[in-house]
């Protein structure tokens, strides 16, 4: 008996020592997987946050850049040299977007600001000569304005049309709040171990200081590093290069007894270059929490360790999820109008980051881009090519990608949004990998803008277009139509008109003027032009397709149809003032193929009727003589 208890106890102990071991092996073995994976996890997680601060601000530079340029369409009809004309101009568009200050310089460098005053003369300012070669600029500095405030300064260039040409006048400015910008930054990843700022290819420090977690880096990342020895010669060199090479790379260095991994990769924006740095003692504490977790789970329940394994690896990989989308939404929390965007080339996925509802009326997630219909069934009719138009733009090469179009509310209106991002390239930067971009509700400005177009090119009193815009308008459709159409130009002149001022006073005068405006948008269609050019004249510019037969009269019906409608009695009940129409017409381009021309003969065949009896009307022939002075001289 007592040699059969002998021989059992070595097997216990086997069995036990196996267990044991092959319990140790597979803990060691899922604790070196585990570390990897989050090692990993954290790496790539600290490259896509550099990539995302670099787009968020790229992003945010070309939406302000966007608003400069409406702003300078305002100036392309102004004398840049008349200064009264240009603070008048200035001070009336007034300011967009988040700029602190907004000013206009003409060619020789002086400025006016949104308050009407100068801003001196920026003539041998970098950015403003950049400009007036005629690309948009962003100042490659971070300098001080008169408030003694850290700025960058954005500068757009203004063109005005001569003849077939364009050229280039001044230049429109605005300066961004440097506190502005260093927001952006101001959002710390990895439980606040984590940080990310700007720096120029010369490693000098732009943006980003405002995390007390940071170290001290002076004002040149590289020149840190020489100081401190963190980094080896080689190292060094290697980092440099790369920068000054616009590739994206990796590195780890020491100081102060702390080890750190940075992430950089450019900005897209003057050479500029966004670092992401986190502490490698954050990854080696997470490491540490899945081991005493892991463990205490092995010891309680062992015999369900295959399912705790599972569970902790789901764990994991959600945690990470997690912390990636709470430092999205941090980023952008501060516009609850922009949604970010992240759309995958490879897994051809578009991924969200916040709440969808506010642009598709539910929350998505993620949507292939075979199920693209549950976006494009929201945006206007006429702006459903976004997606043919995305892929055009990506064939040829394009990197940052702005658009503006329409999607429908929950109301039933269809609502203005700016859609803008950045082509995300591979190492060899001929792949595309990912876009990142932002949808922005811009319905205000661009309502805004609409207004202001409509007050600059219209008559106040009738609506109509006012002298300027439509000579501008009917000289352009001329020549782009030259070969194409056939056309009618129009003036009609009020009889009697004197008379209903004099006698029955200004207010019946206004309201005739008023009548006749809304009686020529029923004769004539959306595609004719119609203007009031002075006083009771008005003038339309009547377009008639080559296919059309007898063109001629159409025109004829046209004219016997104002000669009918217009006319109309006024009367204040004491006196009463019969006002007809005296209507002269000329031929495109039969008769004339410039504006000036065709003006003039329609204001020969005008007069012709004048002297004839007036409430007529008459098409210009060469028999017909000029009895006054025209309109247009």
């Amino acid at each position: 008996m007592a040699f059969k208890e002998s021989t059992r106890m070595p097997r216990y102990i086997f069995f036990a020592v196996l267990l044991t071991l092959v319990t140790v092996f597979s803990f060691f073995s899922f604790e070196r997987a585990v570390n990897k994976n989050v090692a990993e996890s954290s790496t790539n997680f600290l490259k896509e946050t550099a990539s995302l601060y670099a787009g968020t601000f790229q992003v945010k530079l070309n939406d302000q850049l966007f608003m400069l340029e409406s702003q300078a369409r305002y100036f392309q009809e102004i004398d840049m040299d008349d200064y009264n004309a240009v603070k008048s101009t200035i001070i009336s568009t007034k300011g967009v977007g988040e700029f602190k200050r907004i000013a206009v310089a003409n060619s020789s460098g002086m400025t006016v600001n949104y308050d009407g005053q100068s801003s001196g003369n920026i003539l041998m300012k970098d950015y403003f000569k950049k400009a007036m070669k005629g690309r948009a600029q962003i100042s490659s500095t971070i300098s001080t304005d008169e408030d003694g405030e850290q700025v960058l300064t954005l500068a757009v260039p203004i063109f005005q049309k001569t003849d077939e040409n364009q050229k280039i006048v001044g230049v429109i400015t605005g300066t961004f709040a440097y506190s502005v910008l260093d927001n952006l930054f101001s959002v710390d990843t990895f439980g606040g171990e984590g940080y990310s700022f700007i720096i120029d290819k010369e490693g000098k420090i732009l943006i980003g200081s405002k995390s007390p977690n940071r170290l001290c880096f002076a004002e040149n990342w590289f020149d840190f590093f020489k100081a401190n020895g963190a980094l080896s010669t080689s190292q060094l060199s290697a980092m440099y290069s790369n920068i000054q090479s616009n590739h994206t790379g990796i590195t780890e260095y020491s100081v102060n007894d702390a080890n750190r991994i940075v992430v950089y990769t450019p900005v897209g924006v003057n050479d500029w270059y966004v670092l992401s740095v986190v502490t490698s003692d954050f990854i080696l504490s997470q490491q540490r929490k899945i081991t005493r977790i892991t463990i205490t789970l092995i010891i309680v329940m062992l015999f369900v360790f295959a399912v705790i394994t599972i569970f902790l690896t789901r764990l994991i990989v959600q945690k990470a999820r997690v912390e990636k989308d709470v430092s999205r939404y941090a980023i952008n929390s501060e516009n609850s109008q922009t949604l970010i965007f992240e759309y995958d080339f490879e897994k051809k996925v578009i991924e969200f980051t916040g709440n969808t509802d506010f642009v598709f009326g539910e929350n998505l997630k993620q949507v292939e881009l075979s199920d693209f219909e549950k976006i494009s069934s929201r945006i206007h009719e006429s702006e459903r090519d976004l997606l043919e138009h995305l892929r055009s733009f990506v064939k040829e090469g394009g990197i940052n990608y702005s658009s503006e179009l329409r999607f429908i509310g929950h109301n039933g209106e269809y609502s203005w949004y700016r859609l803008s991002g950045t082509i995300i390239f591979d190492k060899d930067e001929k792949t595309p990998i990912k876009f990142i971009g932002n949808l922005v509700n811009v319905n205000a400005q661009v309502i805004h803008e609409q207004e202001l177009k409509t007050q600059a090119e219209t008559d106040l009193l009738s609506g109509l277009l006012n002298k300027i815009y439509m000579e501008k308008s009917v000289t352009k459709f001329i020549g782009e139509n030259k070969d194409t159409t056939f056309g009618a130009f129009f003036i009609i002149d009020l009889d009697n008109f004197k008379q209903v001022n004099d006698r029955l006073g200004h207010s019946f005068g206004d309201q005739a003027i008023c009548d006749t405006a809304t009686k020529l948008s029923l004769v004539f269609s959306e595609k004719d032009f119609i203007g009031r050019i002075g006083g009771d004249e008005f003038c339309v510019f009547l377009c008639i397709r080559n296919t059309i037969q007898n063109p001629l009269a159409i025109v004829e019906e046209k004219a016997n149809t104002l000669k009918s409608i217009l006319a109309e009695y006024y009367s204040n009940e004491e006196e009463s003032v019969h006002v007809t129409p005296s209507i002269g017409i000329s031929l495109f381009p039969e008769q004339a193929s410039s504006y000036k021309d065709l003006f003039k003969r329609s204001d020969i065949a005008l007069y012709h009727v004048k002297n004839s009896g007036k409430n007529n009307f008459a098409i210009y022939n060469d028999s017909m003589k000029n009895a006054g002075e025209s309109v247009y001289e």
